[in-house]
Protein backbone atom coordinates (compact mmCIF):
# COMPACT_ATOMS: atom_id res chain seq x y z
CA UNK A 1 0.00 0.00 0.00
CA UNK A 2 1.60 3.78 -1.56
CA UNK A 3 1.23 5.85 1.84
CA UNK A 4 0.79 9.22 0.74
CA UNK A 5 2.95 12.23 2.22
CA UNK A 6 2.18 15.81 2.27
CA UNK A 7 3.98 19.27 1.09
CA UNK A 8 3.17 22.31 1.56
CA UNK A 9 4.29 25.33 -0.97
CA UNK A 10 4.53 28.28 -0.14
CA UNK A 11 5.32 31.01 -3.19
CA UNK A 12 5.31 34.76 -4.03
CA UNK A 13 2.03 36.15 -4.69
CA UNK A 14 3.17 36.82 -8.43
CA UNK A 15 4.91 33.33 -8.82
CA UNK A 16 1.72 31.65 -8.00
CA UNK A 17 -0.75 34.27 -9.97
CA UNK A 18 1.39 33.26 -12.57
CA UNK A 19 0.97 29.54 -12.19
CA UNK A 20 -2.42 29.82 -11.35
CA UNK A 21 -2.88 31.63 -14.72
CA UNK A 22 -1.37 29.19 -16.83
CA UNK A 23 -2.93 26.16 -14.91
CA UNK A 24 -6.19 27.48 -16.10
CA UNK A 25 -5.58 28.33 -19.40
CA UNK A 26 -4.07 25.37 -20.09
CA UNK A 27 -6.43 22.99 -17.80
CA UNK A 28 -4.14 21.24 -15.70
CA UNK A 29 -4.44 20.47 -12.29
CA UNK A 30 -2.26 22.42 -9.84
CA UNK A 31 -1.34 19.86 -7.63
CA UNK A 32 -1.20 17.66 -10.85
CA UNK A 33 1.72 20.08 -12.54
CA UNK A 34 3.43 20.15 -9.29
CA UNK A 35 3.48 16.15 -9.22
CA UNK A 36 4.90 16.07 -12.53
CA UNK A 37 7.49 18.57 -12.06
CA UNK A 38 8.54 16.14 -8.86
CA UNK A 39 8.50 13.22 -10.95
CA UNK A 40 10.50 14.51 -13.67
CA UNK A 41 12.96 16.51 -11.42
CA UNK A 42 13.40 12.67 -9.54
CA UNK A 43 13.91 11.21 -12.65
CA UNK A 44 16.81 12.87 -14.29
CA UNK A 45 18.52 13.96 -10.96
CA UNK A 46 18.38 10.37 -8.75
CA UNK A 47 21.12 9.11 -10.74
CA UNK A 48 23.34 11.57 -9.15
CA UNK A 49 22.23 11.61 -5.91
CA UNK A 50 24.67 8.59 -4.27
CA UNK A 51 24.12 6.64 -1.70
CA UNK A 52 25.03 3.68 -0.71
CA UNK A 53 23.24 0.43 -0.16
CA UNK A 54 23.71 0.07 3.86
CA UNK A 55 22.82 4.12 3.52
CA UNK A 56 19.70 3.48 2.25
CA UNK A 57 19.23 0.34 4.61
CA UNK A 58 19.94 2.79 7.25
CA UNK A 59 17.66 5.74 5.73
CA UNK A 60 15.08 2.77 5.55
CA UNK A 61 15.27 1.22 9.42
CA UNK A 62 15.51 5.55 10.53
CA UNK A 63 12.09 6.26 8.99
CA UNK A 64 10.61 2.98 9.86
CA UNK A 65 11.66 3.65 13.25
CA UNK A 66 10.19 7.64 13.10
CA UNK A 67 6.95 5.98 11.65
CA UNK A 68 6.68 3.81 14.39
CA UNK A 69 7.14 6.88 16.97
CA UNK A 70 10.66 5.20 18.31
CA UNK A 71 12.03 8.42 17.94
CA UNK A 72 13.47 11.00 20.84
CA UNK A 73 12.25 14.89 20.34
CA UNK A 74 15.09 17.15 20.42
CA UNK A 75 14.58 18.39 24.03
CA UNK A 76 14.88 14.67 24.90
CA UNK A 77 18.32 14.53 23.11
CA UNK A 78 18.83 17.91 24.76
CA UNK A 79 18.68 16.75 28.22
CA UNK A 80 20.54 13.32 27.31
CA UNK A 81 23.33 15.01 26.18
CA UNK A 82 23.19 17.34 29.64
CA UNK A 83 22.86 14.52 31.45
CA UNK A 84 26.13 12.58 30.16
CA UNK A 85 28.25 15.49 29.91
CA UNK A 86 31.93 15.42 31.07
CA UNK A 87 33.87 17.86 32.21
CA UNK A 88 37.06 17.45 31.21
CA UNK A 89 39.99 16.57 33.12
CA UNK A 90 41.99 20.31 33.24
CA UNK A 91 38.68 22.16 33.61
CA UNK A 92 37.59 19.82 37.09
CA UNK A 93 39.66 21.99 39.37
CA UNK A 94 37.50 24.91 38.65
CA UNK A 95 34.40 23.03 39.57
Amino acid sequence: MNVLKSITLRLPEQEYLAFDLVCAERGYSKTGKIREFIRNLVQTELDSVKVSAGEWRRIQAGIAEIEQGRCSSLEDLKRSYAARKVVHPKNRRER
